[in-house]
């Protein structure tokens, strides 16, 4: 699937009725937990896609895309591995 896709798709869940609606940082932080305890691989992929969809729903209520996200975190390594921070192989 497409991120733009994705992004649309996805946005059609995010309602009034959403249960974080009104604040979306605590449904990821929830999610990321949950992240942290997946009991199989299976559920780790599922609960990834919860905490994407909270990135997803954030960045649309700041007027960001997936796009603009990735490619501020490409920027942000790039800097890091400037700086020193050199990746390993």
């Amino acid at each position: 699937m497409k991120k733009e896709l994705y992004e649309r798709l996805a946005m059609d869940f995010f309602t009034d009725e959403h249960r974080n609606q009104t604040r979306l940082e605590v449904g990821l932080v929830e999610e990321a937990n949950e992240v942290l305890v997946a009991p199989t691989t299976e559920n780790l992929k599922e609960e990834l896609g919860d905490v994407l969809w909270y990135i997803t729903a954030i960045a649309h209520k700041k007027g960001w895309t997936l796009s603009d996200i990735m490619t501020e975190n490409y920027h942000k390594l790039e800097r890091r591995e400037a700086f020193g921070y050199v990746r390993e192989v």
